[in-house]
């Protein structure tokens, strides 16, 4: 045993050891110092190591002792690792078939980590946003109401508001009488962008840009009866919801409501870029127009709405509102047909035009 090596010994306690490695055909010593610095040397039959697993940086040898437990010698010296394959280059873990079966463990590990990873990424993907859907259906109307005022405090600060715009827009919708169960209140703000979205539980934000482009009052009432039927729907919440669902799970798992609303107020910014699914703004638009037909206005205002907002988005940039918004061909198509289903009884309402040409004196 003249010929020496270093690792770093396990024992099946989980200690490990700075050791010196002795090699023979029948046995490996390993002498090492204790906490008492006691020198102790440990016997391993080679017929009893059952592993040697070159994955690891250096190699790792593996031994079960008399008692069943197993033993760990960890080897960074590469003249060891060549020193046992060449003293037991007969025993079974240097054989071909040992190396087949750390091969094909390797190989299953690596089928059940991939399986692992796509669980993982099916319940990021997928069952995230259900559960935000799931707590959205369950949350109160209060707690809309209270967690849409602190977003909508939190999303104002950000803009310059129009306050006598503002004044107007609200007078306007109230001539409007849509009943959609919430107390809406309406924000002009300043910005060159096309764009108008609803905050949970009642407020609608218009930029002037989209309010310098009306032409007609029943366009005017057509953008907030849509936007106020994302509320009325709670499609503004459903979508914070399925959006935010990933940072808001511990809150869903536990049903902590307050935990919700605060991960929803600090991100009450990604409103403005909330994209609505398909069916929902369809939803929202079949809803406007019901509402414009049960007030008595001019549904066609529905119509010239998305006629405007087409027309703008040809060329260039799509503008945030388009944007996140599905395409209006299909849309005006959708209106066309409700349009022939509905019967329509449109009156004067000089009050409104009243109000809705103030907006621009």
């Amino acid at each position: 045993m003249s010929t020496t090596y270093s690792a770093t010994y396990h024992t099946a306690a989980g200690h490990y050891y700075q050791a010196t490695v002795f090699l023979s055909a029948v046995t490996i010593t390993i002498r090492y110092n204790d906490e008492e610095s006691q020198v102790k040397d440990v016997n391993w039959l080679t017929k009893d190591i059952i592993a040697f697993n070159k994955q690891i940086i250096g190699g790792e040898l593996q031994y079960r002792n008399n008692r069943g437990e197993t033993e760990r010698l960890n080897i960074r010296d590469q003249q060891l690792v060549d020193a046992l394959q060449k003293t037991l280059k007969h025993h079974r873990i240097f054989g071909k078939a040992h190396t087949r079966v750390l091969g094909n463990i390797w190989v299953k590990l690596g089928v059940i980590a991939g399986i692992i990873l796509l669980l993982m990424t099916g319940v990021y993907l997928w069952l995230m946003p259900i559960l935000g859907e799931r707590m959205a259906k369950g949350f109160s109307k209060e707690a809309e109401i209270n967690m849409g005022e602190q977003m909508y405090q939190s999303v104002k600060q950000q803009y310059r508001i129009d306050a006598q715009k503002t004044a107007i827009l609200n007078q306007f919708y109230k001539q409007l009488h849509y009943d959609v169960g919430y107390p809406v209140s309406i924000t002009v703000v300043e910005s060159n962008e096309m764009n108008a979205f609803a905050i949970p539980g009642g407020h609608i934000v218009v930029y002037d840009a989209i309010l310098d482009q009306m032409k007609t009052p029943e366009e005017l009432a057509a953008l907030l009866g849509h936007e106020a039927s994302h509320i009325a729907l709670r499609h503004s919440l459903r979508n914070i919801f399925r959006s935010m669902a990933r940072q808001m799970l511990i809150s869903i798992i536990v049903g902590d409501q307050s935990g919700i609303v605060s991960v929803a107020v600090n991100n009450a910014d990604n409103l403005k870029g909330l994209q609505y699914s398909r069916s929902l703004e369809t939803e929202a638009d079949n809803s406007g127009l019901r509402l414009m037909v049960k007030s008595r206005i001019n549904p066609q205002g529905m119509r010239r709405l998305m006629q405007l907002l087409q027309k703008e988005s040809g060329g260039g940039e799509p503008a945030a509102f388009l944007s996140t918004h599905p395409v209006f061909k299909d849309r005006i198509q959708n209106i066309d047909l409700q349009l022939q289903q509905l019967t329509p009884v449109a009156t004067a309402n000089d009050s409104l035009k009243t109000i809705f040409h103030s907006i621009y004196e």
